[in-house]
């Protein structure tokens, strides 16, 4: 992933007037690419995304002035500042009443209607046709934002609205291979204990599910190629996209003919779906080997909320709770700002502090760490040849569209979260890229949801995955879909294993070995730990988390005190990159201190 970016992004609404000395900061500490959000919606909270009347005020009415105040009074506070300018496509509220339409919660709709696509497209058009002549040689990039939080993420999956019910006979007389009327009852649970849909009683519901994600995904190949004709070729295009574990089902799930037909230069993912607490890893919701494949940078959105953030948006209403719980005090704001700095260098992402409702980096603590870390960003960002995670979490796009929405097995990301409590690093996969990518590194895989099985499946399995002495892990009803027929006795037939069968099974093949969990919460933090070091998986480090590269080493630790840390190689040096010291020389082995809480980055130098 080349071409990673470090930026700030400027606060949502009212927060933004407050917040011009962060700005300055930012600017001091070498900070010059700038995120600005000139927004014509509110959040899902009711709230004004921008701070600034719309600029989209009637169908083909623009008041660009707006924009270019936008610009003017940020540079008047960063004369030197470039920006990624979002390009909002929801629709204002005017919009949304006149055509009794919600971009915002009905996304995939709007492929289907005809006024929406071409207002809104007029709007784009517009939009980029100003900055290009106007801001061109400031802008270096768009994020092309719509849908549910601007992810492109179809809230009402199940809703079947007017415009795609239809749409929807004509769409499976062309993609499907069975001829279905549009599901007149609410997809719900099948009549089973169990959450699988079986492809012959209830296949009108998968074929539902692909049809709002191709809808979604149609969507972003129409404003993403749209956008790419407009600007300079040098200028780069994001989307907040391709979220397919984080968002299950909901409308992300055909993003691979996105990132293959009209493939944008980076995407955005929040940290916010992502553990925060001190002591374990974070991790982020960008599928590493989907991306990577494709060269495709992920651009981590560092929306974590520091002790002195402000969660307070109105006289009435303050945040509290959920992904609104953020660090304690000060000290643990610069661990955990570290750790995901450090997290991201590792893997050669990119990264923006996002100064949500304002307030968050306003202590003398955290901004020393900032002014270090853009010096340790531009000095080792680009030396990091990316992840050397042993970890590989696979999800199956075309097992998920048997699945409904409520299982509890459809939700990756605590799997992955249980990964991350542990300490440990993981890169992500779908089944396509097990075709494309080399997986020698991997010892411990671990399949998701693999309930779709065929011949051809098994084949590339046993071929890439069940060999050379790696660990490979199936959870829930594995391969109960077989050959398109649905059955119990399937699951025993692919695993060994029976399908009700309780715990963790573990059993030694050939030149591989099997576990079966068929609940993913047996798959517990020690669990998962004790799974990594029986596979070979190198651990770093016990009593801490950490993420690694050939050249980079982030370790993070909630307790502090001396730790020893083996490495997979000798190296000629190593330097604790924050601080600027050599810990030690020609070694595979050191130890080192660490605060508590505390991260330290390490340069591995190699001769």
């Amino acid at each position: 992933m080349e071409n990673t970016m470090l930026l700030y992004r400027l606060p949502y609404g009212k927060f933004l007037h407050t917040e011009w000395e962060t700005l300055e900061f930012m600017r001091d500490a070498g900070i010059d690419l700038i995120e600005i959000s000139p927004m014509n919606t509110a959040n899902s909270l009711g709230e004004p995304y921008s701070d600034y009347p719309l600029i989209w005020q009637r169908e083909r009415l623009y008041d660009f002035d707006l924009l270019d105040r936008q610009f003017e009074e940020v540079l008047s506070h960063h004369p030197s500042a470039r920006f990624i300018t979002t390009v909002d496509l929801n629709s204002p509220l005017w919009l949304t009443r006149e055509l009794s339409m919600d971009s915002f919660y009905n996304l995939s709709d709007c492929f289907y209607h005809k006024r929406w696509m071409e207002l809104t497209m007029s709007y784009l058009d517009a939009f980029l046709n100003h900055c290009e002549t106007r801001w061109g040689d400031r802008v270096e990039g768009y994020v092309v934002a719509c849908g549910r939080t601007l992810e492109w993420i179809e809230h009402a999956n199940e809703k079947l609205t007017t415009q795609k019910v239809l749409h929807f006979q004509q769409w499976c007389e062309k993609y499907e291979p069975r001829q279905y009327l549009p599901p007149l009852i609410y997809p719900g649970v099948p009549h089973r204990y169990d959450a699988v849909y079986d492809p012959d009683t209830e296949a009108n519901f998968p074929a539902w599910l692909r049809y709002v994600n191709a809808s979604t995904a149609d969507l972003a190949i129409e404003f993403i190629t749209a956008t790419r004709a407009r600007i300079r070729k040098e200028a780069r295009i994001g989307i907040f996209y391709s979220h397919i574990r984080n968002s299950g089902i909901y409308g992300q799930l055909d993003c691979e003919r996105v990132l293959d037909t009209a493939p944008p230069d980076f995407v955005i993912g929040a940290a916010c779906n992502r553990p925060f607490a001190i002591g374990g890893n974070s991790g982020y919701i960008g599928v590493t080997e989907m991306l990577r494949r494709r060269k495709i940078n992920f651009l981590f959105e560092c929306d974590r909320i520091t002790s002195d953030a402000n969660l307070k948006l109105t006289d009435y209403f303050t945040l509290s709770g959920g992904i609104w719980n953020g660090w304690k005090n000060p000290r643990e704001d610069v661990a955990g700002l570290k750790r995901e700095l450090g997290m991201c260098m590792v893997n050669r992402l990119s990264f923006w502090f996002f100064n949500i409702w304002g307030g968050m980096y306003r202590a003398e603590e955290t901004r020393a760490m900032i002014r270090r870390a853009v010096e340790v960003w531009k000095e080792y960002a680009a030396r990091s040849s990316g992840s050397a995670a042993q970890i590989l979490l696979v999800i199956d796009p075309e097992s998920n569209y048997q699945l409904h929405s409520e299982a509890q097995m459809c939700r990756f990301g605590e799997l992955e979260n249980r990964i991350s409590a542990a300490g440990l690093p993981a890169d992500t996969a779908t089944w396509e890229d097990l075709k494309h990518v080399d997986l020698s590194r991997y010892r411990l895989v671990i399949f998701q949801n693999l309930v779709v099985m065929d011949d051809a499946k098994e084949a590339l399995l046993r071929e890439k995955l069940c060999c050379d002495g790696r660990t490979v892990v199936f959870l829930h009803q594995a391969g109960i879909i077989r050959n398109g027929a649905y059955a119990p006795e399937n699951v025993e037939r692919f695993t060994g294993f029976p399908e009700e069968l309780p715990g963790i099974h573990i059993r030694e093949q050939e030149n591989w070995t099997e576990v079966y969990a068929p609940e993913a919460n047996d798959l517990t933090e020690a669990e998962i730990r004790r799974l990594a070091e029986r596979a070979g998986v190198h651990i770093y480090v016990q009593d801490a988390a950490f993420h690694a590269s050939a050249e980079l080493l982030s370790i993070h630790c909630g307790t502090g005190g001396v730790r020893e840390i083996r490495l997979p190689f000798r190296a000629k040096r190593v330097v604790e990159i924050f601080d600027d010291r050599v810990v030690a020389q020609d070694t595979d082995s050191f130890t080192d201190s660490f605060d508590a809480p505390g991260t330290n980055l390490y340069f591995l130098e190699r001769d």
